[in-house]
């Protein structure tokens, strides 16, 4: 037994030790700048820098107003749901769609953000570029730019990868610095748009085929079952693609997605190629997959409407 408490009491000095060495090293790297920016920036480029769309709409969003509808998911959340859009037809909307946010960190968002009291209709946009992803990309960016620690401490311990450990050290010895950047594209409501249309060539990945992130459909259904037991109505929907994208990818996509709104009981609305729009690969899109501001306003008024008449809107 004295062997077993000294071993024990060399082990808790061994810890205390390291733990002091690592915020030490840490501490020195955050506050030690080589050009405008802290030198832990420079140890590896996983670290994202304090700023940004997600940045300025977590700063600005408040838990305590009530909106009638919350968007969330990655950058096609964020670029393809206008708030102002949704205003001009009566319907109070706010953005939290983030940069290659997976359902992992949807989940950790909902829990941490959003009430039966302050949503009255989540829209989570699924993509498959998004779910093919493990949602370290994601975590890198909001670990330093979302307002709750408990989101972030949610996020590691789904992903279980150490580097968002010195990610969260990183957001607490640098939580007093400004932000390093703005997004010049950023709206209002979390919000971003680019009014550029495609220019060149665009490579639609017409050989990829679907390989989705191991525990990304578990999460997807994970953020439905959250919003059902806090009695918070939601919808899944996938916005239009361009008519050039790559259709079989697409259409094991939507069998994942209309598989887990079976499962679950849950609408899908699926976009992507059967909207009906008068949409152009070219002059609607900024890029591969992204709308510009004009394809928004055009899908934006079907989106409402289409929510209207299937009874998620009221409004």
């Amino acid at each position: 037994m004295n062997i077993l408490l000294r071993i024990l009491r060399q082990a808790a000095i061994v810890g205390a030790i390291s733990a002091v060495a690592y915020v030490a090293i840490f501490f020195v790297l955050c506050k030690v700048k080589v050009g405008e920016n802290a030198l832990v920036y420079r140890t590896s480029d996983v670290y994202n820098l304090k700023g940004g769309n997600t940045y300025r709409k977590f700063k600005e969003y408040d838990p305590a107003t009530r909106y009638d509808v919350i968007v969330i998911g990655s950058s096609h959340a964020y670029r393809g749901y206008d708030p102002a859009i949704f205003n001009e037809a009566g319907i109070s909307m706010y953005n939290l769609g983030t940069s290659a946010q997976t359902p992992i960190n949807t989940y950790a968002i909902l829990k941490e953000y959003t009430t039966k009291e302050n949503t009255g209709l989540i829209v989570l946009d699924c993509y498959e570029n998004a779910m093919a992803m493990e949602g370290l990309e994601s975590t890198a960016d909001m670990s330093q730019n979302i307002t709750s620690d408990a989101a972030v401490l949610r996020m590691f311990s789904a992903i279980r990868d150490p580097r968002i450990l010195n990610m969260f050290t990183i957001r607490k010895l640098m939580a007093n610095e400004p932000a390093a950047y703005v997004d010049s594209f950023y709206v209002d409501a979390g919000f971003s748009t680019k009014t550029d249309s495609v220019k060149g060539e665009i490579d639609y990945g017409l050989d990829l085929t679907l390989e989705l992130g191991e525990r990304q459909p578990e999460y997807l259904v994970k953020c439905i079952r959250y919003c059902q037991e806090q009695g918070i109505p939601i919808v899944l929907v996938t916005h239009p693609l361009p008519k050039a994208s790559n259709r079989p990818r697409h259409d094991a996509f939507h069998a994942v997605i209309d598989s887990v709104a079976s499962v679950t009981g849950t609408g899908y609305i699926d976009y992507a190629f059967d909207h009906g729009l008068p949409l152009n690969d070219r002059n609607h899109y900024y890029d591969h997959n992204h709308f510009n501001r004009a394809g928004v306003g055009i899908f934006n008024p079907k989106l409402i409407g289409d929510l209207r008449g299937r009874g998620y809107l009221t409004k």
